[in-house]
């Protein structure tokens, strides 16, 4: 297959991944411009791609579109290293608790603005163990590889408590309860 028509072919992964991305970022941010950066990715991914390797093209494409937005959305100045997959994000319906969780970027809110103190929220019902690996990777901005190293385990297993943790988060509180410990 060639380039013209794996991008071709590719479009609705690359709109779909915008609108996956664009759901958990401020609303000021322009949907246009996420799937100029989507497309690039997506160009960038066709130009990339040997199918010898024995991947599906989805596969390999999905981290160069996703990394393609994240790349405009830092070179813009609306996110920074550390905000790759970091996210509270008020504005979504509390239907919808998958987008309650930490994840891409903190949204600028009156009532929060400061990462550590809803870190020090959420952590009054967290363990040691997660206080930690929480702070190290949303306050100290390390990689998941740094965080495991500091506390003596593997890259792989600091996404798995990762994901225990924005479990843990998700079922603890509701979005009115984190306004209300928060302007507290």
């Amino acid at each position: 297959m060639s380039t013209t028509q794996l991008v071709e072919q590719y479009v609705p992964l690359a709109n779909k991944i915008v609108f996956q991305k664009k759901k958990s970022l401020p609303r000021f941010i322009d949907i246009e411009d996420l799937r100029s950066a989507a497309y690039l990715g997506l160009v960038e991914a066709a130009n990339r791609y040997n199918p010898d390797f024995g991947v599906c093209f989805s596969t390999f494409a999905y981290p160069r579109i996703n990394g393609a937005i994240i790349d405009y959305l830092r070179n813009q100045g609306w996110m920074k290293r550390g905000d790759t997959c970091r996210i509270i994000s008020l504005d979504a319906p509390m239907a919808d608790k998958d987008s309650y969780v930490l994840g891409d970027t903190i949204e600028a809110k009156e009532e929060i603005t400061d990462q550590e103190e809803i870190l020090e929220v959420i952590s009054l019902k967290l363990d040691n163990q997660a206080k930690s690996v929480l702070r190290h990777y949303f306050i100290d901005e390390l990689s998941m590889k740094e965080v495991g190293d500091k506390i003596g385990v593997s890259e792989g297993r600091i996404s798995q408590l990762m994901k225990q943790y924005k479990e843990r988060i998700r079922d603890n509180w509701t979005e009115e309860d984190l306004r209300t410990e928060l302007a507290a």
